[in-house]
């Protein structure tokens, strides 16, 4: 892509924002933010619906290999697709009668998300009239856009869950057209620093403690993801209602993470990484502790959707810093670290939920999320 022909700032940060929206605060996150409806109607366990949540992780993570190999030589194809297989998703999940039919749709839905940010990464490293690194925050920050979209149309739905589907469906379309329109056609390029690159050269020791981090954030923030509102509703805190109206909080407050290129800049990458981890940390292990008090519940949300975002934020722009050559392989593979996460989270926490109970499976999850703070850049940050 050419100086000439790169999208504006604003535009090329509303696409990402919609693409990432979609596929990751709908397709994605809905699953977590519909599942007690789901659950009363089809009688899922916890350790059936920690299994489903795995699946569609591991969906994802074959889509995103497969964004992290085409991305740069075709972002608009990949972004579009993203958008078109979460819409798709999302309406076979909306239009199922039957578990397994419900379970497929996720199953596609979750593989949108893996498509999602890579397409948009090596637009915003071409970009020159604004810096990269505040539009990839911003872009990184579609999850919690998505999540706030998202609470208000479950909330109108009610039971109804699989209007809820359909209508984010509808949101994953409209996202698909606007992206279509910003990002240029592709043409066949190569990394700046004329090699081919490839996943093999993304693992390396300089990127260990990256990749690692985003595996342990992956494992620690998915019992959050998927069983908070489930925790909140059998607690006595909130109505299934209002208990949309909690993750639409945590959605709301991600927006703050547009604002992470500035942290980095002003507490340099170690200690903002840190900060956000740990506050992350703090966020789930106050939910843990104090599920009944709706003030805590509100805090906890606040804290985990600014906090989460943040940490997805500075991982994505220490990617983009770490393959300055290839942004979107770099973040990829971010992506696929904490995708990996994802997998192993919602299937361990199924499976000690019964034993342990949700609280205590939330505190492991807070101590995982501490843990990654530990894993901090050693080296400044110029991307930003």
């Amino acid at each position: 892509m050419s100086a000439r022909a790169a999208p504006g700032a604003l535009r090329l940060a509303t696409a990402g924002i919609g693409i990432v929206g979609v596929c990751f605060g709908m397709a994605r996150y809905g699953y977590g933010l519909l599942l007690p409806d789901v659950r009363r109607d089809y009688g899922l366990s916890p350790a059936t619906l920690g299994a489903v949540a795995m699946a569609s992780y591991l969906a994802y993570l074959a889509a995103t290999a497969l964004a992290g190999a085409v991305a740069r030589a075709h972002a608009r194809r990949t972004a579009i697709a993203a958008g078109l297989t979460a819409a798709a998703g999302m309406a076979i999940a909306g239009l199922s009668h039957s578990p397994p039919v419900f379970v497929a749709g996720v199953l596609v839905a979750g593989a949108s998300a893996g498509m999602a940010f890579a397409p948009f990464a090596d637009a915003a490293r071409e970009m020159t009239a604004a810096a990269p690194g505040r539009v990839l925050a911003a872009i990184s920050c579609g999850t919690g856009y998505g999540v706030a979209l998202a609470a208000p149309i479950a909330i109108v739905a009610g039971t109804s869950w699989r209007s809820a589907w359909l209508a984010f469906a509808c949101a994953a379309l409209g996202a698909t057209w606007w992206a279509a329109r910003v990002l240029p056609r592709d043409e066949p390029r190569r990394p700046r620093d004329g090699r081919a690159g490839g996943w093999a050269s993304v693992l390396c020791r300089r990127s260990l403690p990256l990749l690692a981090g985003a595996v342990l954030i992956g494992v620690g923030s998915a019992a959050y993801w998927t069983f908070a509102v489930e925790y909140l509703v059998d607690a006595g805190a909130l109505s299934s209602t209002a208990s949309r109206s909690f993750l639409g909080i945590v959605g709301v407050a991600s927006v703050l993470a547009t604002l992470s290129a500035d942290l980095l800049a002003r507490l340099g990458p170690a200690p903002a990484y840190r900060l956000a981890a740990w506050a992350e940390g703090g966020a789930v292990a106050l939910l843990a502790v104090a599920p009944t008090s709706f003030a805590a519940a509100i805090a906890s949300g606040v804290l985990f959707g600014a906090a989460y975002n943040a940490v997805l934020a500075i991982q994505a722009i220490w990617a983009a810093h770490l393959f300055a050559a290839r942004p979107s392989l770099g973040i990829a593979a971010v992506m696929a670290a904490n995708g990996v996460g994802f997998v192993v989270g919602p299937l361990a926490a199924g499976l000690l939920a019964g034993p342990l109970g949700l609280g205590a499976v939330l505190l492991l999850g807070a101590g995982i999320i501490a843990g990654a703070g530990l894993l901090a850049p050693r080296e400044a940050i110029a991307y930003a």
